[in-house]
């Protein structure tokens, strides 16, 4: 998404402007609140934010100088709108000076003056973008999506090996480097003041998650994962998985984001920590151990912590989710609304009228949630279209408590699915393969493997060759071959380095290999390609 940091030192300015827009649907997300000046330019540095809302008078630095000093120290980004009390020439001016694109008063500030403000630093965003030196925000735009994807997946057992697991956590950047890790359930109690649905609501959860992240990421680097409105995963780090020495730490850090919560938002944080892992592709086990102690934390309305020695339950049912997995992918990934109407029907009819079988049942409807919303192109927008009517919409599954209410939900996503589904299947795998070919073209310097495009995509290896072959007319290897030797082609037509430089711009082992490919598919080696274009080069010359 793209990266907004606030900056001012009213800690009721920053609330606002957190409550004041549905950030998300601009595609921004919140990466940072600074209280002074030398902490706006040090958290410039660190997240490289690509809008930064900022006051002029703070301590330590005023905003003005470290828009001046960030100008120096990158250029046209990030985009400054800037803030002030009171409207002042002489601040005005020196706004302009440092480029800034707005100047925003903030006793006349409303969300529509923040939104036409927005709007005007995005559409400079876009113009940067198309310009060669500005890093593509494709790929940033989608990142604590992504990422909130991969931790639900872990959490839920859905990656098909370790390898598919390792390779996406390198895509995104993932640093999972610590002894130990630990899952948090945590859940947002009140305010009473708050309707239990619509837009005050969304929006003081989404404020509260996202303040939560600030807090925890000064003590230690932490990942938190929405699961719902009400209900939010944090994974610490901790110092090791065999000793209960880091509790007391981790019960300060919680226990330090509660009061800061509550203080901002008046909300009550509680919640449960599951036991300590070294391997964080096992988090499952830990986020299982949070999900069954969630229950103890509601009645004691407090953070309560796994007992060493404790059982994690294993609920068993007719219905073997492990096992119907790769019929499932195959389902959703092929559009089959007739199977997985089968599925779900089966799924169904194992787990009604057992309420014992609670948690495995909310489980399975969480993966099939999950695998609907990461393998079917637009999912996520096909789920909020079935359960638009629903307070909080299809993640109200988590707030489920009973066994008759995860039915209830699976019939609704069962038939509402099948019946959105069934008029999309062509147009749907277009989307999938020219999304396909886009992530070709820019991961072009690296090996682009059948295997890790797929993962990246969530396929199987065989669905995706097939699928690219049937709809782009064109192999899977022979699209990236062509694709590399025309951006060859072109670099090379630029100017842009010698023979070696651009093959190890393309992701090639060896000059010699890429000379191969390069003559077999243009009938020239690339060094009489170049001297073809030197060629003409010097006929036009010669003419004009």
């Amino acid at each position: 998404m793209i990266k907004l940091l606030i900056a001012d030192d009213e800690a009721l300015v920053c609330i606002g402007l957190q409550s004041m827009l549905k950030w998300e649907q601009y595609n921004i997300e919140i990466v940072g609140i600074a209280h002074n000046g030398a902490q706006e330019e040090e958290m410039i540095d660190q997240l490289r934010p690509d809008i930064v809302i900022s006051d002029i008078k703070m301590p330590i630095k005023n905003g003005l100088e470290v828009a001046g000093s960030v100008r120096k120290k990158y250029g046209n980004l990030p985009v400054f709108i800037i803030l002030t009390s009171y409207e002042e020439f002489e601040y005005a001016r020196r706004a302009i000076h440092v480029q800034a694109i707005d100047y925003l008063v903030k006793l006349e500030l409303t969300p529509d003056i923040l939104e036409a403000s927005i709007r005007k630093a995005i559409e400079l965003l876009e113009t940067y973008q198309s310009m060669d030196n500005y890093p593509s925000l494709v790929h940033r735009s989608n990142l604590q999506a992504q990422r909130d994807k991969f931790f639900i997946r872990l959490f839920n057992n859905l990656f098909e090996n370790k390898q598919q697991y390792l390779l996406q956590k390198e895509d995104l950047e993932l640093d999972l480097e610590e002894q130990a890790y630990l899952v948090c359930i945590c859940r947002i109690n009140g305010p009473d003041s708050v309707p239990s649905r619509g837009d005050k609501l969304v929006a003081l959860c989404s404020s509260t998650v996202q303040m939560a992240k600030d807090t925890l990421s000064l003590a230690s680097p932490c990942y938190v994962t929405s699961l719902d409105l009400r209900n939010f995963a944090v994974t610490l780090p901790v110092a090791a998985a065999h000793s209960r020495e880091w509790q007391l730490d981790v019960e300060k850090q919680l226990a330090e984001m509660a009061s800061v919560l509550h203080n901002y938002f008046n909300v009550t944080i509680i919640g449960a920590a599951g036991f300590a892992v070294e391997d964080p592709y096992l988090l499952r086990e830990s986020y299982l151990a949070a999900r069954q102690l969630l229950p103890l934390a509601v009645q004691e309305q407090s953070f309560v912590f796994y007992t060493e020695g404790a059982p994690v339950r294993q609920e068993h049912a007719l219905f073997d989710f492990s096992e119907s997995r790769s019929e499932i992918r195959r389902a959703f990934e092929e559009l089959d609304t007739r199977a997985l109407y089968e599925i779900i029907s089966k799924m169904i009819g194992s787990f009604a009228g057992h309420p014992e079988l609670l948690v495995p049942a909310t489980d399975a409807a969480c993966n099939m949630l999950y695998m609907a919303t990461s393998l079917v192109a637009d999912g996520e927008n096909v789920v909020e279209q079935i359960f638009e009517a629903e307070p909080e919409g299809y993640r109200g599954i988590y707030q489920m408590h009973t066994i008759d209410g995860i039915v209830e939900w699976l019939v609704q996503f069962r038939d509402g699915f099948s019946e959105i589904l069934s008029t999309r299947r062509q147009s749907y795998k277009e989307q999938i393969v020219a999304s396909v070919q886009e992530y070709i073209k820019r991961n072009l310097g690296t090996k682009l493997s059948l295997n890790q495009v797929s993962d990246v995509f969530n396929f199987s290896p065989n669905y995706l060759s097939h699928l690219f072959s049937k709809v782009a007319k064109v192999n899977y290897v022979e699209y990236i071959t062509e694709t590399k030797i025309t951006a060859a082609k072109e670099m090379m037509a630029r100017g842009e380095g010698r023979i070696y430089e651009i093959s190890q711009k393309l992701g090639y082992e060896s000059a010699f290999y890429f000379s191969k490919v390069f003559k077999k598919v243009t009938g020239l080696s690339p060094r009489e390609y170049m001297q073809g274009i030197e060629t003409g080069a010097q006929g036009e010359r010669l003419e004009g």
